[in-house]
């Protein structure tokens, strides 16, 4: 199988990926056998790190070979005149990979070389056969079991089933097999084919075993791994990365050895002092901070000031200075004073000056930036070897640092910081988020100091911050305040002094004269004619605001187009953005169907605007806060276009949102814009109340007073009730009559009940009685009964005298 290791270089970031292989000689694209070479884009290279295994592979596949195989990185000189250019390259996709990246500037030292499985001479379209990592054809007896290109779950794999597939493809029968996930990122890029795989004998034909070939359940972590017997041989031969357990099986090199060919030998070789390797490796990768020696024997330590990565060959200088080599000795050497470069520099010549501007920091590692923004080192052949470039969302730059570093996780911040943001319960150190709860727990107990306090070592704990000194939570030490502030003890800020005074050597004095006005560093005198406006600001003519032009001058400047300023204010402002103005305005113009309201143009709603100033209707005015049409308040009023709400006049009211105003209601009173109803026994003409004079009264509706009921009586209205009193007297007495003679019936009645009496003489009386009794009675014949009403006649009763 033939290998090739190649610099993987893109030479167009579109779709297209124009890819070319190139020797030492940088003229070779496409050079043949087995060595180092560069591929160069636009003179430049990709950065070897992150970059996923599914993108390497389609690199190899896009320069014509089979699948990648791994990778690593390599420094030669003439690689200066290809730095790396592209980052964070990602390739993907079905049938035409799409592939996006970062372009960046970065020194040449850490290209991407990669390692590329050549072309196999069997098609993917075959039955069973077994791969390699890639999943290409492999001439050896042991690798993964494919089928059609595809891998074999084996769920239910036995040693019966493994003899017999050995047998399919050629072999005596299976020395042994396996399931298991072996080759990790490349074997995910794989299909699975067949699952449940599972055959009785290999004396059976294959479509007489049992599988499946729906993958949904099945993963690469039950991949089969074959290791298959040749016909007719007797000597056992181990694949790489393994060694021999006995006469038929094979086992893994275990972890820090390494067997690098395929071999008969019982033991696998130890990895050499300052390397590691996984089980089963076929070499041994130098460990962080090492380096491989040109010989490939051994791995080195990297010298102070340098770093490596896990498996590297070489080791990258700090910046600040450059790579010495003298045979396999290496040294990283300062550069000289007021020079600065690159991380991985290897001559003297890389040490270069500052642009004009900045100065080196940190013994030279980058050049002076402003806090949130970051050194940035230009790409090589550019007319600046750097600039300042401002710091991005979740990145910081503190004064002491150089470039632009990522905030650690859980912390945060905005573009432009010079710190982290950390999350509750944490304090930002300088580099990291600090747990602060408990006691002392971090960084010597500075996290249990607040704010104007500093963590004094000498003592232990946290001291308070002297006058005009401040500092912030988990200090160390307290800072001096700026000059023109000054601060109480225990402060964590510091302030300038109030409006209205001057500082001078950490004191503020007020303004002690009349006419003088101070912005906290000095006081001056107003000129005349424009006295203080407050104590920190001269009035000025409309037009014209008041302005410090330095922390010791102040003067009535002219306020410039767009910019305006009335007898209120001090300074000139700006308009807003769809309001304009000429020079020395004190208002601004807004547009059609906008008002001005001193602040800003505000929308009319329903009214139209005439110079900016909103048409109110009647019982509506201007307000100069809101700039809107607002109704007047009660016991007010007003006309068309009014600022402004008139009171109503004495002896008048009215209610909200009125254009007149009316007088109070006949029978009321009017008191303090109030109408109150007149009490009883009072008259009211809507102003006051009078009561009415003796026998009158008020009328009904309290306008007047009248006379009263009684003197008011007719003499027609006596008589009446003098006829009246008469008729009902003469109806009691005819009464009283009637029943009167009723009674003396009754009793007449009563006395005839006898038939007979005998008279005095002898004489007898029939039917009645003698009234008189002394007197001879005749018959006479029995009275009726008087009916109610009927006068008595003065014959029915009498004496018959014989």
């Amino acid at each position: 199988m033939l290998q090739l290791i190649f610099l993987a270089i893109l030479i167009n970031g579109s779709a297209g990926y124009n890819f070319h292989l190139m020797d030492t000689s940088a003229y070779n694209r496409y050079p043949p056998g087995r060595s180092y070479y560069l591929l160069v884009v636009d003179g430049g290279t990709v950065y070897y790190s992150g970059i996923s295994t599914e993108s390497k592979n389609w690199l190899c596949r896009m320069l014509g070979y089979q699948s990648y195989y791994t990778q690593n990185t390599y420094s030669y000189s003439w690689q200066q005149n290809f730095p790396i250019r592209y980052t964070n390259l990602e390739c993907a996709g079905s049938v035409v990979p799409q592939c996006r990246y970062q372009e960046t500037a970065n020194y040449y030292s850490s290209a991407l070389y990669i390692y590329c499985n050549a072309r196999s001479q069997y098609g993917d379209t075959s039955n069973f056969y077994l791969a390699d990592r890639s999943g290409a054809h492999t001439q050896q007896d042991y690798g993964l079991l494919m089928y059609n290109g595809g891998t074999v779950s084996g769920k239910k794999f036995d040693q019966a089933t493994a003899d017999l597939i050995c047998y399919i493809m050629g072999y005596k029968d299976a020395m042994s097999w396996m399931v298991g996930r072996k080759y990790f990122t490349d074997q995910k890029n794989l299909r699975i084919r067949i699952t449940d795989l599972n055959c009785m004998t290999k004396d059976r034909a294959f479509p007489l075993c049992t599988y499946g070939t729906d993958a949904a359940n099945s993963t690469h972590d039950e991949d089969v791994w074959l290791w298959c017997d040749k016909p007719n041989t007797n000597n056992l031969v181990c694949p790489p990365g393994h060694r021999k357990y006995s006469s038929n099986r094979c086992f893994e090199c275990s972890a820090g050895t390494y067997s690098p060919d395929p071999t008969s030998s019982s033991s696998c070789s130890s990895c050499p002092t300052h390397s590691t390797s996984l089980a089963g490796s076929t070499f041994c990768s130098c460990n962080e901070g090492t380096y491989m020696n040109s010989a490939g024997n051994r791995c080195l330590t990297c010298p102070e000031k340098s770093t490596s990565k896990k498996g590297s060959t070489f080791c990258s200088c700090a910046a600040g200075t450059y790579l010495y080599t003298s045979g396999e000795e290496i040294s990283c050497v300062q550069c000289p004073g007021g020079k600065v470069s690159k991380e991985g520099s290897t001559a003297p010549a890389d040490c270069v000056d500052c642009p004009s501007g900045t100065a080196p920091i940190n013994n030279g590692q980058a050049c002076s930036c402003d806090e949130g923004y970051g050194w940035e080192w230009s790409n090589d052949g550019e007319e600046e070897i750097g600039y300042c470039k401002p710091c991005l969302a979740n990145f910081y730059k503190s004064k002491i640092n150089g470039t632009c570093a990522a905030c650690p996780k859980l912390a945060t911040s905005p573009p432009l910081s010079g710190e982290c943001q950390c999350p509750s319960g944490m304090s930002w150190d300088g580099e990291s988020c600090m747990n602060c709860q408990g006691t002392n727990n971090t960084a010597g107990g500075v996290c249990d100091c607040l704010a104007g306090s500093f963590w004094n070592e000498e003592t232990s704990s946290c001291n308070n911050c002297p006058r005009n000194h401040f500092s912030g939570n988990f200090s160390t030490k307290c800072t001096k305040c700026p000059i023109n502030t000054i601060s109480i003890s225990q402060s964590a800020e510091c302030s300038p002094c109030s409006k209205g005074s001057s500082w001078q050597n950490y004191t503020c004095t007020q303004c002690e004269e009349e006419e003088e006005v101070g912005n906290g560093v000095v006081c001056i005198a107003c000129p005349d004619g424009f006295p203080p406006l407050n104590n920190d600001t001269c009035s000025c003519d409309k037009g014209y605001g008041w302005e410090w032009s330095t922390n010791k001058e102040g003067s009535c400047k002219a306020c410039p187009a767009n910019f305006y300023k009335d007898k209120d204010q001090g300074t000139c402002v700006r308009c807003p953005h769809e309001a304009t103005s000429l020079p020395l305005s004190q208002d601004c113009q807004c547009p059609s169907g906008l008002s001005w309201d001193g602040r800003g143009c505000v929308d009319c709603g329903s009214s139209n605007s005439t110079a900016g100033v909103c048409d109110c209707l009647p019982g509506t005015f201007k307000s100069e806060e809101s700039g809107q049409c607002e109704p007047c308040p009660k016991n007010h009023f007003s006309g068309k276009f009014a600022t402004v709400c008139m009171m109503c006049p004495v002896f008048t009211v009215s209610v909200p949102q009125s254009a007149e105003c009316t007088s109070c209601p006949k029978g009321y009173s009017w008191e303090n814009y109030t109408c109150t109803e007149c009490p009883e026994n009072h008259v009211g003409n809507g102003a006051t109340c009078s009561v009415c004079p003796e026998g009158t009264s008020p009328s009904k509706d309290k306008t007047i007073c009248q006379k009263s009921a009684v003197d008011s009586l007719s003499v027609g209205s006596l008589v009446l009730c003098v006829l009246i009193i008469i008729v009902v007297v003469g109806i009691i007495f005819v009464t009283w009559r009637e029943r009167q003679a009723r009674k003396v019936l009754e009793d007449i009645q009563l006395t005839y009940q006898a038939e007979s009496s005998t008279l005095s003489g002898g004489g007898k009386v029939k039917g009645r009685r003698c009234m008189c009794p002394s007197c001879p009675c005749s018959e006479v014949p029995k009275p009726a009964l008087p009916v109610r009403g009927k006068a008595v006649k003065q014959d029915d009763v009498y004496a018959n005298h014989s």
